[in-house]
């Protein structure tokens, strides 16, 4: 009997003990307005399912039976998934992953962590935070770098000129990239330099883009494939780790086709071709026809008695890692990355003209509209969650997702199907890039100071205001697709919204806070002052071989600024063939047509452009 009451303990303590766990709310109103009824302060964490320090906080910190407790008893408890809610992700991105934010009831910051904490260091952190919140003693932190307030009302050059300055000061001319304490595979700044190497010919910004992707090129997986996110190690980009990140893979791909487009340097389309070859065999779901989200920098083993350093792994052939293991793979499928690589094989058709690429891209495009174009108009965030183990995070399910839009995803959706576009003539991308332009303008526009909010969805306040989240990058995307949008279009007042948006979120105490992650922006703002130049293919018969021979050497022609349309004769003269007319916002060339001469008489005009 004795021994069956003691089993019996036993048994209920142990499953007493795995019942226990912190009881964790999703970002809404809901754990605001319990918090605000029990006058609790509010626990936030934000990660992501990539990052280690989270799934060492997870499995360490958060099955502490006296952390679990604490937060229990004190605190409402919110887990916050930075990618598929990208304003939240935003707000506490200078916090790193996870960030461990203590909120007030009305969303005011009160205190703020960066990085994993084991249980005994959480602890006292935990009850200190505690202790001076009773007494009264702790004061709202002024981190407030996101609300809606006046716009920037300098000219535009000025605003083109304080953002470059800004960028510019965090390029390491010794170790090149940009950022001096942690290197990333910033795609965006070179993807900038491009730019302004052909619309300004500044050769020093060329420099900038092939010194810092020689650097890309040495922290990728050269055995497996894959550009590393990031160094550990600091400014020499030594010691990267080895978590591989889709969107960077995209970004970088999308660097790589242009420097080979730029340089003729066969190099930049054999490392294009690296990272081509990655994404397909690892991160494509065929499945789903779509790509996962990341691949972890720890590593699955099939032993777990056989122990390998990842410094020691990740030099090995990939036949002799199989015997290891693989790093695993994060199978959740987002909308915004998924258009970002629809981008990047767009780039990399434009500079090979090899159709499995471009073919590639449409099929992504349309397999992300099968999944997540919404009947109200937008695109959800995440598509699906494609792993067998559990998440740390709960994703927003479809029925949340009807009622809460993105910018971020939006913006991406809308320049990539722009681009298919261009690179299709099916008419179908612009009708969903007009869709979403009149959504996006509908739900999230700022009607008092201009530009867009990251969400809809915003449940806390700020100061007495409605905690309207404006993020600098995701403005900046966006009025970058109105800017091509107009100037492929004509439609000349999408301008004023564009201009609007980068006003809104250019103020100094934003652009200061994005530190080097500005390039987005910097982009958007010269491409305002700058505008495009439009190669407009006249023809009576687009499937006629002579123009589809055109067509493609238009696609094939290198210029960042350029933009594409196919149309019959109205607004330009019918010649009886097909025509192609390069124009910008004051000049058209003359009328050009197919020859092996085609790309001399391009330069030849756009050479003589101011």
């Amino acid at each position: 009997m004795k021994n069956y009451i003691s089993s019996l303990f036993i048994f209920c303590f142990v499953i007493l003990n795995a019942q226990q766990k912190i009881n964790w709310y999703a970002w809404g109103e809901a754990p605001f307005k319990k918090a605000k009824a029990q006058g609790k302060p509010v626990f936030l964490d934000v990660g992501t399912e990539w990052c280690t320090a989270c799934n060492l906080m997870e499995e360490k910190t958060y099955t502490d039976t006296a952390i679990i407790r604490i937060i229990n008893q004190n605190f409402i408890a919110i887990k916050a998934d930075a990618e598929a809610q990208p304003d939240v992700g935003a707000r506490f991105l200078e916090w790193g992953w996870p960030a461990l934010i203590f909120l007030d009831s009305e969303g005011n910051q009160l205190n703020a962590i960066q990085g994993n904490r084991k249980p005994n260091v959480f602890k006292p952190i935990l009850t200190e935070f505690l202790t001076d919140y009773k007494a009264g003693k702790i004061s709202i932190q002024n981190n407030d770098f996101f609300s809606s307030e006046p716009a920037d009302k300098s000219g535009l050059p000025e605003l083109y000129k304080k953002a470059y300055k800004q960028l510019d000061y965090f390029y390491d001319s010794l170790y090149y990239g940009w950022g001096y304490r942690l290197k990333i595979p910033l795609y965006q700044p070179v993807e900038l330099c491009f730019w302004l190497n052909k619309t300004d010919r500044q050769s020093k910004d060329m420099g900038k883009a092939l010194k810092s992707l020689n650097q890309y090129a040495k922290i990728s997986d050269r055995m497996a494939g894959g550009v590393y996110f990031g160094c550990s190690s600091g400014r020499s980009w030594k010691g990267a780790q080895p978590e591989k990140r889709t969107e960077y893979q995209a970004g970088v791909l999308h660097n790589y086709s242009e420097a080979f487009m730029a340089t003729g340097d066969k190099k930049w389309l054999n490392e294009a071709n690296l990272l081509r070859t990655y994404l397909l065999t690892s991160m494509f779901s065929k499945e789903d026809s779509l790509f996962y989200n990341s691949q972890e920098e720890y590593i699955d083993l099939k032993d777990i008695n056989v122990v390998i350093s990842p410094e020691k792994y990740f030099k090995l052939p990939a036949n002799q890692r199989a015997k290891y293991g693989f790093p695993p793979i994060d199978k959740t499928l987002y909308t915004d990355i998924n258009f970002r690589i629809v981008r990047a094989f767009l780039k990399l058709y434009e500079a090979t003209q090899n159709k499995n690429d471009l073919d590639v891209a449409v099929l992504t495009a349309n397999k992300i509209i099968s999944k997540a174009y919404l009947k109200q108009g937008w695109f959800k965030t995440v598509i699906d969650n494609k792993n067998t183990t559990t998440r740390m995070r709960d994703l927003p399910g479809d029925s949340a997702q009807k009622n809460v839009m993105y910018l971020k995803t939006q913006a991406h959706a809308a320049l990539a199907m722009l681009q298919l576009y261009q690179f299709t003539n099916d008419t179908t991308w612009l009708v969903r890039c007009e869709n979403i332009k009149n959504m996006v303008n509908e739900k999230l526009y700022d009607k008092e100071n201009g530009g867009y909010f990251s969400t809809n969805l915003m449940p806390v306040t700020l100061n007495g205001k409605r905690a309207a989240t404006k993020v600098l990058i995701e403005n900046a995307l966006y009025a970058r697709f109105l800017i091509e949008y107009s100037d492929l279009t004509g439609e000349e007042e999408l301008i004023k919204p564009a201009e609007a948006s980068l006003r809104s979120v250019g103020v100094d105490k934003i652009l200061k806070n994005e530190e080097r992650l500005i390039a987005d922006f910097v982009l958007a703002t010269s491409k305002l002052i700058k505008h495009h130049l439009v190669f407009t293919v006249v023809s009576n018969d687009f499937n006629s071989e002579e123009t589809k021979n055109l067509v493609k050497q238009v696609q094939h022609y290198y210029h960042p600024a350029k933009l594409i349309k196919v149309e019959k004769p109205g607004h330009y003269p019918d010649l009886g063939k097909p025509s192609l007319f390069v124009c910008n916002q004051t000049v058209c060339s003359q009328p050009i047509s197919f020859s092996p001469n085609c790309k001399a008489e391009i330069d030849g005009f756009i050479n003589k452009l101011k």
